[in-house]
């Protein structure tokens, strides 16, 4: 039977909607790809120059606002607006680096090959040379007279001070370089062993790492008392990252374990906790019995917790919202360059008020004026195009993620104590990336637990802008014999160098 005009048409129609579906499809990995690419080669930068708009395209000013709201956000652009300065001619003698004025300094003399007999001194140049003298091992030798009792009653001698490892050979200042090279500088134990065989001492593997375990081991009653705080906030940051583990019982011997990382930006509080998965018991376990705000990016295990939790408020980041229309530039510039100018309206409104810095009450009166308004533009501009975008496209999937979280990306303008995004939790986790890229795994899951504590102490030293090298040599020192009711004084945020 020959086929009809209908069943050509039917087949021409099944055609292009093949050919659509395909279309779709590339576009989608088109769209992977340059994620990819951009996260390995491209700008990692989100950041946009305030009013950054094409000419003759079509800002929020034209998305159905009434006068008055045009009028307050053309004033908030005009504020915004970045001024023309002329440039500055540099002054002569500025591009040298100045050296701090505490480095010792140490004269070098060097006087004229001529004979100067009969010369009259007029002046001197100066030139300053930055020098350094390579690290050095050095032996302390503690010497501790004894004395006789009269009548054979005893004999005296003083005591040793508090040491990391009882009889052991490190001191408390190696123990904290140490852990200082591994956690912070993302130095693996074994190019610190080859550094110190070059300065004279050989260091078996298993000895270096056993003396970090006794370190580690030394602060876990600081570590339990600094999980205890952290808790006790009433506003946590929390974000999560892999790290691998070595695990003979994993069918590839390395297991994937996950950092959960939770951030008190009031008090400057961090802590790094270790779990085998990403699942939800993890956070689960450890939030369990918190009542607070807790500000997180859009994984779904947040949501599934803590969407609907009668003690806890889910704020999320606006940062990670942003993320995804900046993907969408490229493929709908006109409509994801609209959202963006806004938002860099919202992070210019944070940034000025740092600059001016204001208190949380000052805060949150300007979000509630300026902020505001702002927000709720952006909240009908995605409700309007939600259906108007192909779901599958970048920007459909931005408006996607965005506009189900509206209420938590905008309860930030609620109260000035909430940050407009996660970033203080994600900066707290770089050092994390940083050494994994060096030590690639943990040698253990006691290990990662030990990972978890240094990471901890290190972050919360930055965070107070304490010197982590003598927090870690004082507090190895004190803490064995520090009171328990005091032992809050030697975390990073109350501490006091009592050298």
């Amino acid at each position: 039977m020959e086929p009809t005009a209908t069943d050509y048409k039917l087949l021409y129609e099944k055609s292009l909607e093949t050919i659509a579906e395909k279309e779709e499809q590339i576009s989608t990995l088109h769209f992977e790809l340059d994620k990819f690419r951009k996260y390995f080669f491209g700008r990692k930068s989100e950041k946009l120059p305030i009013g950054s708009t094409d000419e003759g395209q079509m800002g929020l000013f034209d998305l159905g606002t009434t006068p008055r709201q045009q009028e307050a956000l053309s004033e908030q652009a005009e504020l915004a607006a970045p001024q023309k300065k002329t440039p500055k001619k540099r002054a002569k003698g500025q591009g040298r680096m100045t050296l701090p004025e505490n480095l010792r300094r140490e004269e070098i003399i060097i006087e004229p090959v001529e004979d100067v007999s009969g010369c009259v001194r007029i002046g001197e140049d100066i030139t300053e040379v930055l020098d350094l003298i390579p690290a050095e091992f050095y032996v302390k030798c503690y010497i501790r007279p004894k004395y006789a009792r009269p009548n054979g009653e005893g004999i005296i001698t003083g005591e040793l001070p508090d040491r990391v490892i009882n009889k052991g050979i490190p001191s408390e200042g190696v123990i904290a370089q140490m852990t200082l090279d591994k956690y912070v500088y993302g130095l693996p134990l074994h190019r610190q062993i080859d550094k110190y065989r070059r300065l004279g001492v050989n260091i078996p593997a298993s000895t270096a790492s056993d003396w970090l375990i006794k370190g580690w081991k030394h602060l876990v009653p600081l570590w339990e008392l600094l999980r205890r705080l952290v808790l006790h906030q009433k506003y946590l940051q929390a974000d999560e990252s892999p790290l691998k583990v070595l695990d003979k019982k994993h069918k590839n011997g390395i297991h994937q374990g996950y950092m959960w990382v939770y951030h008190a930006p009031a008090d400057g509080l961090v802590l790094f906790d270790y779990r085998k998965g990403r699942d939800s018991s993890g956070p689960k376990q450890m939030l369990e019995g918190y009542a607070g705000i807790l500000q997180t990016d859009g994984y779904g295990v947040y949501e599934t917790l803590y969407g609907h939790h009668p003690h806890i408020l889910l704020v999320y980041c606006m940062a990670h919202a942003r993320r995804k229309f900046v993907d969408a530039l490229k493929y709908d510039k006109e409509k994801a360059q609209q959202v963006l100018n806004r938002m860099q309206h919202l992070y210019k409104l944070e940034q000025d008020m740092r600059d001016e810095d204001l208190t949380w009450e000052q805060r949150t009166e300007r979000r509630q004026e300026k902020a505001i308004p702002v927000l709720e533009e952006l909240r009908d501009w995605l409700e309007e195009h939600a259906y108007t975008v192909l779901p599958k496209s970048p920007l459909g999937q931005a408006i996607a993620y965005a506009l189900p979280r509206w209420e938590g990306l905008s309860a930030y303008a609620r109260h000035g104590q909430i940050e407009i995004d996660n970033n203080l939790a994600e900066n707290a986790i770089r050092p994390l990336a940083i050494g994994r890229k060096n030590y690639l795994f943990a040698g253990s899951h006691q290990a990662a637990q030990m990972t978890a504590a240094m990471y901890s102490f290190m972050a919360t030293c930055k965070k107070n802008d304490v010197d982590e090298f003598e927090w870690l040599k004082d507090v190895m020192t004190r803490v064995q014999s520090h009171k328990r009711k005091d032992l809050y004084q030697l975390l990073p945020n109350n501490w006091k160098n009592t050298r």
